[in-house]
């Protein structure tokens, strides 16, 4: 079933304002995650560095995604990440101590996060036929 070249425009300025959308939330959520989470948990892990060795920002940022994946996921895939991770915070409990704000800001990054990626991989597919 091929979809009418109105309703594939019409979908592709839905996607790209969802992309955009989840785009700007991302980037207005990160540092607000950043001065929230980052900087309480490095301050109460002094190896941090072993968790995600890049320099500078990009170390920041992932740290960040970290810390809110192990607040929304109690049971993280296994795997050498992960075990860095769990020996560097001795098997802190980030769920059972997190404030409800954090939790709260940490599922909005994740919402926002797919709403990003998904709405990325629909516009590429739905915009595949014109690329020749």
């Amino acid at each position: 079933m091929e979809l009418s070249s109105e309703v594939k425009e019409w979908l592709t300025f839905l996607l790209t304002f969802g992309m955009g959308i989840g785009a700007l939330g991302y980037f207005i959520l990160l540092p607000i995650l950043y001065f929230r989470l980052t900087r309480k948990y490095d301050a109460m892990f002094p190896e941090y560095d072993r968790i995600i060795p890049l320099a500078s920002i990009m170390g920041v940022v992932v740290r960040t995604g970290y810390y809110a994946s192990f607040i929304l996921f109690k049971n993280p895939i296994n795997g050498k990440r992960h075990n860095i991770m769990q020996n560097v915070t001795n098997g802190y409990d980030f769920r059972g101590n997190a404030p409800w704000l954090d939790i709260f800001l940490s599922y909005l990054y994740l919402f926002l996060a797919i709403l990003c990626l998904g709405s990325l991989i629909v516009f590429l597919f739905l915009t595949k036929s014109s690329w020749h």
